[in-house]
């Protein structure tokens, strides 16, 4: 059975939470392929051995752990300014102490 079909005999409210799963895993594979590939462009450079090189592996580990460290970073400073903009100040500034740590 095609998945359409099968999502077809779910009420409306489990369709929509299907297809949201779907397109976040979607965003998910995309998000980690423009990262693979951004690292893998960044770091590797030498094509003569099978063996990945342990610069090109250093390298790729800190290009890895640049991009969540941003991404979590952006990820905090959206909360904080969404927390202050409903009125949660208290919230906000909890926000904001974590991004010092």
């Amino acid at each position: 059975m095609s998945q359409p079909a099968m999502e077809s005999n779910l009420p409306p409210a489990m369709q929509l939470d299907t297809q949201s799963t779907a397109k976040q895993f979607y965003e998910f594979l995309a998000q980690y392929n423009r990262v693979s590939e951004m690292c893998f462009t960044h770091c590797v450079h030498d094509f003569t051995t099978r063996k990945v090189l342990d610069s090109e592996n250093t390298c790729a580990v800190t290009c890895l752990e640049k991009f969540m460290k941003s991404v979590n970073r952006i990820s905090l400073r959206f909360q904080e300014i969404q927390f202050a903009q409903s009125g949660n100040v208290a919230q906000a500034l909890a926000t904001a102490e974590t991004m010092k740590k």
